[in-house]
């Protein structure tokens, strides 16, 4: 299954988004942020394909504005803006 993350400029909003993702039951996991994305305060969040309209709802109803946007691996390992 495809997977996808979400890098955050603030580790507070990065830490907060991924609690309000567990208070609406979306699995996601805190990451470092990969080096080949080369933004954000070093924290993504982690989460699978078929759960990101939902992640969008949650992202514009906190208004978490250090959200960069959303990221998956192509096949060498390059991050990929979506």
């Amino acid at each position: 299954m495809r997977e996808f993350f979400i890098p955050f400029r603030s580790r507070s909003e990065a830490i907060s988004f991924y609690e309000a993702l567990l208070s609406y039951r979306i699995a996601g996991k805190l990451i470092n942020t990969p080096s080949s994305a080369g933004i954000g305060c070093g924290l993504s969040v982690k989460l699978f394909a078929r759960d990101m309209p939902q992640a969008k709802i949650v992202l514009e109803r906190g208004r978490f504005r250090s959200a960069v946007g959303f990221y998956y691996f192509s096949s060498n390992g390059t991050a990929i803006k979506v």
